[in-house]
């Protein structure tokens, strides 16, 4: 008989082992609308866990079949579910923890692997809901989360940085929308995975280039200023502000 949420924040809250059944759980549970459940013991558990000598090769590959299906990282993508996206973003963290640990336990397959860029790219696309704090659900945080995959992927050796232009074509038009103002520091988290690209193999002015590429047109038109223009401004100054001095630190 499954557990109800409360039951398994008690169980969770006594620090229990990991079994196959209980991952299951903590899957099932990962994008839970309860806070506490979600962000303060379904996450947490996972990330000690993955982290862990005990994590086995089928774990991972129960984890990574979970997410890159339309269960994880594109669980009702699309649909009026306004809680969908805390399965999602949540999904997105569970990722970044496994690509850590593969980077010095190599445990997922070089298919596997594989899939990544196209699957992030696709997500990244059609990601529409980027709302950060929810009130009475706490983070969602899409685009940060989403952005600390890329930081860690970008750095996996089975990643190619110069070969994700598409990708970072789409974390710019994410960042510049014009119906949502970022306030909670995604800026910064896709800034973060942008530099790492640079340290693996993105040149610098390529980077600076699909920047301005993505934002000249918006730059160069006439605009009537109206609050979606002053929300897309507001987004792209804070996106070059915080690239600018992530830029001038790292010299």
């Amino acid at each position: 008989m499954a557990r109800t949420e409360q039951q398994l924040k008690e169980l969770l809250q006594q620090d229990a082992s990991v079994t196959p059944a209980l991952l299951d759980e903590l899957l099932l549970h990962i994008g839970s609308t309860d806070s506490e459940l979600r962000d303060g013991l379904v996450y947490p558990q996972l990330a000690t866990y993955i982290a862990s000598e005990s994590f086995t090769i089928e774990d991972t590959n129960r984890i990574f079949d979970f997410i890159l299906s339309g269960h994880g990282l594109m669980y009702r993508m699309g649909t009026a579910d306004t809680t969908a996206v805390l399965t999602r973003s949540f999904s997105a963290l569970a990722l970044a923890e496994l690509l850590v640990m593969d980077k010095t336990r190599h445990l997922l397959t070089q298919s596997q692997l594989d899939r990544l860029s196209t699957y992030l790219q696709t997500y990244l696309e059609q990601e529409k809901d980027v709302r950060g704090f929810i009130d009475g659900m706490g983070w969602a945080h899409s685009m940060a989360h989403i952005a600390d995959v890329y930081a860690v992927w970008f750095r996996h050796t089975a990643s190619r940085p110069q070969e994700e232009l598409g990708a970072i074509d789409a974390m710019i038009r994410q960042l510049t929308r014009s119906d949502y103002l970022y306030v909670d520091e995604e800026a910064d988290r896709m800034v973060t995975a942008w530099l790492q690209a640079c340290h693996h193999g993105l040149s610098e002015d390529l980077l600076l280039q699909r920047i301005e590429r993505n934002i000249k047109e918006w730059l160069e038109s006439d605009v009537t200023w109206g609050d979606a223009e002053w929300t897309t401004y507001r987004n792209v100054k804070q996106m070059l502000q915080t690239l600018y001095f992530r830029l001038k630190w790292e010299e």
